[in-house]
This record gives structure tokens, sequence and C-alpha cells, in this order.
């Protein structure tokens, strides 16, 4: 998908997996009110991170690679849910203590944070297993974090201004503010908010902090656009390539890598052929941004953030 439908997506299944969440955690109602209102964040934070999870590898990887998609989608979910349930816990046991506003939207800054924290830690895990340098998974879970944290902040400050206008509507219209405990309005739109928040400042801070990218011009799935946030991406036509390229014999299974060697990108060719700008490359070549790479009948646009040159 493009960037634009990356972060629309993000935006859109972050505001849906919460109110999944708010779904299964609204039955919930226990003696204690700290554990309550962290059963409650921990289905937020789990279902934000799945569908924020599964946007993520969708972006990157077909269908048909199953199996990296649900290692992925799994991990993420663990964080997520350990970050929902921390938050709840947190602001709950700090509101019942002092009831400040600010201790409800700490604990939903926690949840973000931990959820921006999830979609990278398979990356981390599998660079630390292959032995790989982890600067890419660590710049992922930095843009995760910074997108999670601040759309936590904002989130739950505007889900509390929900909650007060809601609150304020119905005093003015003579209403029962203990009716306010049934509707479904202003807890479920809060988590709604407070879901597409996180999920929209993560899309966001991935794409406007990304280093280097690639889009696909010609060729399978044309128009996706790849953040390569891994030290060494697979293009070819076998299922476990990260960027496959289907339903071309000119493609070879495994065609081409790009690799990160001294902060700088380099394309290596396996022996299939492959052109950059129309040159035909034998074993390897740095990549500079805007080069074309063509294998079959596919073209593949390089993009990379501007360095900063020191004398």
């Amino acid at each position: 998908m493009s960037f634009r439908l990356f972060i629309y997506y993000c935006a859109l299944c972050g505001g849906g997996g919460a109110f999944l969440g708010w779904m299964l955690g609204r039955p919930i109602n226990l003696s204690s009110s700290i554990l309550t209102q962290g059963l409650k964040g921990m289905f937020l934070g789990l279902c934000v991170a799945w569908a924020l999870a599964l946007v993520d590898s969708l972006g990157t990887f077909s269908l048909r690679r199953l199996l990296a998609i649900g290692l992925r989608v799994a991990t993420a979910v663990v964080v997520g849910t350990l970050g929902g349930l921390l938050g709840g816990l947190v602001s709950q046991a700090l509101y019942g203590w002092k009831e400040y506003d600010v201790f409800l939207v700490l604990g939903w800054t926690i949840t973000g944070f931990l959820i921006g924290v999830s979609l990278g830690v398979f990356d981390l895990l599998a660079s630390l297993l292959r032995r790989q340098d982890p600067g890419a998974a660590l710049r992922k879970i930095f843009k995760g974090v910074l997108g999670g944290t601040l759309g936590g902040i904002v989130g739950g400050v505007l889900s509390l201004l929900l909650l007060s206008g809601w609150t304020r509507l119905l005093r003015r219209l003579g209403g029962d503010l203990q009716v306010e405990e049934r509707l479904w309005s202003p807890s479920a739109w809060g988590f709604v908010a407070l879901g597409a928040c996180i999920g929209l400042l993560i899309g966001l801070a991935q794409v406007i902090l990304k280093e280097a990218w690639l889009k696909v011009e010609a060729g399978f799935r044309t128009g996706r656009e790849i953040i390569l946030a891994k030290p060494e991406i697979t293009i070819g036509r076998a299922e476990k390539c990260d960027i496959g390229l289907f339903g071309d014999p000119q493609i070879e299974k495994l065609h081409a890598r790009i690799c990160l060697e001294d902060n700088r990108y380099v394309l290596v060719d396996e022996g299939a052929g492959t052109y950059v700008n129309d040159d035909l490359i034998y074993g390897s070549r740095i990549l500079c941004s805007g080069d074309a790479i063509r294998m079959g009948k596919s073209v593949l646009r390089f993009g990379e953030r501007q360095k900063q040159t020191h004398d």
C-alpha cells in the first residue's frame, strides 16, 4: 500500500481496535477498581496492537507469508497487552489516590508507549538471533515509541474532553448522570479517539521519519511503498522474500538483496540479472536516492532521506 493509505489504515484500524477492546472490557466490573481498569486497559492494548501490527505487516508482506505475519502480530499483541494492563493499573491506582485527570492521561500514555514498542520488537529479536546490526529495528522502535507516546497523550486528552462534554450535555438536558455509566457513547468514543490517535501518530512517525524506502512503479502490486526497516531486504519470487514479486517468470526465487553496509544501502544481485538505471550490474552497487531498480517486468524506485555531511 502507499504511505498515505498506510497512515489512513493505522488511524482507522487503531480506532476500530480500540472499539473492539472497549467491547471486550465493558462487561468487566470487579470489586477492585484498579484491577477492573487494568483489565479493560489490557483489552485496549491487545486489540490496538493487534490491529496496528496487522496493518504494519500487510504494508510490507503479501498474504502468502502467513507465518511471518502471524509471528509479528503475536509478538506485538503480547507487548501491547502488557502495555494496556500496566497503563490501566497505574492510572487507576494514582487516580484513586488523587482524582487528577492527568493520571488518566498518564495511563494511556504508558499504553501508547508500549504499543509503539510492540511494532518493532519482532524485528529486533530477529536481528539479534541472526547476529545482524539491530540499528534499523531500534530506529523503528524509536519511531513507534514517539508516535505511540504522543498518540497516548493527545488521545487521552481528547477522551477526557469527550467525556466532559457528554457530562455537561446531560446536565443541561436534566438527565440522570448515573445513566452515563450505562450509555455507550462517552467511554466508547473516548476509546475510539484514543486508539485512532495512537494509530495515526505511529503511522505518521514511521512515514515522516523513514530513512529509506522502495516504491513499486511496475510489476506486482504497483504503487506499493515499502520502508526499509531491516539491515537486509530480500527481493524475489519466493514466498519467503521480504518483497515478493510474484507472477513474473523472469524473476528468480531470490533475485536480489538490499543490504545496509556502513550506513549506505547496497543492491546485491544474486546472478539473475538486475538493472539499475538501465545499467546491468554485476555483484553489487551502492544505491542513490532516485535510482530505478529493474528486474524482469518489475521496476522499484529507491528513495533515501538526504544525509547530513560533515567536513
